[in-house]
């Protein structure tokens, strides 16, 4: 499996940045680092085709000052150390001065160490942990971090008149920046968590993490998480006969585990500003390309970040330096698929679009607005 999605999408960007019709000169390698194998596939592949997608535009454009794009994919397999292996690789050997990377917080945050000591440049398009602000001038997020979006889904919490709240989210930093930032919002409101879970993923059932919430009674779960944990999860709370609505952050990242019993029990946050004109384009372009109705948020802050990465570049210098130094000033003008970004002087994403999604009928659909 791993080989051949491996395969699959080295050949699809084999095609992008190298020496086309129009361009002639050397190709500009930019590193990509996402999870082809392991866990949450999907979303980094789409992730990964967003950034493709960018970089199909860029060439078709002329390029970096002439320079077509190319990239270079390596796959974390969402564990820690290849993520760091792919990085290494990435930044000593194919000497790339930036990478586009999708992967959790507990992947990012190495790398991220990994990118300040080597004096490169890394573009966060996954992951949420608030420790990720600590890499100012290298590390760069399209997303905002879990103290934005996470404290906003407290407040969703709180708005839906619930008064008592369990949390239920994986052990792991994204979990955690999860639980803490929407637990405080919801107590600030007037709520009470009455339990909360931090799951060890991986396990084939969370029975006893999770049983303790039928003698709780909440009036709500917040949760967060992804793949088959989260599905895992879904199914013990159902057989369990516990019927409290969910509220996630990026509930479009969980897995569904019974489309009838969730019907209309799982909303959230997520980040928004898709429907607006670039990202509707960006989104016809994916469809047609891959002949994929199924689109996640992640294709848009893949193909941000390679455009906001290639203006950077284009207008000072492809060194890492010159785009840590530009990159801010790029997006204050950048209106991108993800909507408009703002970074803090950390090169993080503040007052982003928020959209309130909501399980209907099978799919997730936008039925309000947090900003």
């Amino acid at each position: 499996m791993k080989k051949w999605l491996s395969l699959a999408l080295a050949g699809a960007f084999a095609t992008v940045g190298m020496p086309g019709l129009a361009l002639a000169a050397d190709p500009i390698q930019v590193g990509v680092i996402a999870n082809l194998t392991g866990q949450d596939v999907k979303t980094s592949v789409q992730m990964s085709r967003g950034v493709e997608l960018a970089a199909d535009d860029i060439n078709a454009a002329g390029g970096i000052n002439g320079q077509p794009i190319k990239l270079i994919v390596e796959d974390s397999e969402y564990r820690a150390q290849e993520a760091l292996n792919a990085a290494t690789k990435l930044y000593t050997v194919d000497k790339v001065e930036a990478a586009i990377m999708f992967g959790g917080s507990s992947l990012m945050i190495p790398v991220a160490q990994l990118a300040k000591e080597q004096g490169k440049v890394l573009l966060n398009t996954s992951s949420s942990s608030p420790k990720l602000g600590e890499y100012p001038g290298t590390l760069f997020s399209i997303l905002p971090l879990d103290d934005i979006l996470a404290k906003d889904l407290g407040n969703l919490v709180a708005d839906s008149g619930a008064k008592t709240a369990a949390v239920v989210v994986p052990n792991n930093a994204f979990g955690m920046g999860v639980a803490d930032a929407a637990a405080a919002a919801f107590k600030e409101k007037g709520g009470t968590i009455v339990e909360t879970i931090a799951y060890t993923e991986g396990q084939p059932n969370y029975r006893a993490d999770i049983q303790v919430l039928a003698s709780k009674k909440p009036d709500a779960i917040i949760t967060c998480g992804y793949g088959d944990d989260s599905r895992t999860i879904l199914r013990t709370v159902r057989e369990l006969g516990i019927d409290a609505p969910w509220y996630a952050a990026y509930p479009s990242i969980l897995e569904v585990e019974n489309k009838d019993w969730m019907n209309g029990k799982l909303s959230g946050v997520d980040n928004g500003g898709y429907s607006q004109g670039v990202g509707k384009a960006v989104l016809d372009k994916y469809k047609a390309k891959y002949n994929e109705d199924e689109v996640m948020a992640h294709v848009y802050y893949g193909y941000d970040a390679m455009m906001v990465l290639a203006e950077a570049m284009k207008k000072s210098g492809t060194d890492a330096a010159s785009i840590a130094k530009t990159m801010p000033e790029v997006v204050k003008t950048y209106e991108g698929a993800s909507g408009k970004i703002v970074w803090d002087d950390r090169g993080q994403r503040i007052d982003p679009p928020l959209d309130v999604i909501t399980y209907k009928d099978g799919k997730f659909e936008i039925t309000g607005t947090r900003n």
